[in-house]
């Protein structure tokens, strides 16, 4: 079972659960029911369809990966083991450990006041760019952000 929000809807507020032949053969012998208020919606479904319609043409998913390499290697030369402790990611999905929640405050104020969103919890930045980021948006971002961590 595969669940998959806001995303999927490019901001439209839609959800989808893609479920397996096994799955689907349990839900036949032990039915459920299950409503919200944009079920079977089919703007909603459009949406969905074009979405997924623009993935497949742009190759998105593959660019995702490549992209996402290049820009991990990027963030990693941002790690100082003073500021930041570490650095993960997976396709362009990325966290950055910061050292303290005091730091992290400061820093996510300094990348906000230059215009970036970057998502923070505790001493976490998450880092989700969208699918069709280019590659010259990552040397802006990774500029402007030694500059915050110098200052």
């Amino acid at each position: 079972m595969i669940a998959s929000g806001k995303g999927i809807g490019n901001s439209y507020p839609v959800s989808v659960t893609a479920l397996s032949n096994q799955v689907v053969g349990e839900l036949e012998n032990k039915p459920f029911k299950y409503s919200q208020s944009h079920q079977n919606d089919p703007l909603g479904a459009a949406i969905v369809n074009e979405v997924i319609r623009i993935i497949k043409a742009d190759d998105l998913i593959p660019k995702a990966e490549t992209k996402g390499k290049q820009f991990f290697e990027m963030l990693q030369s941002l790690k100082d083991g003073i500021k930041i402790t570490d650095v993960r990611g997976r396709g362009l999905m990325f966290a950055m450990d910061i050292c303290d929640e005091t730091t992290a405050s400061n820093l996510y104020k300094k990348l906000l006041d230059k215009g970036y969103i970057v998502c923070i919890r505790n001493a976490l930045f998450r880092i989700d760019p969208p699918l069709t980021i280019k590659e010259s948006e990552f040397d802006h971002f990774i500029n402007d952000f030694k500059k915050v961590l110098k200052s």
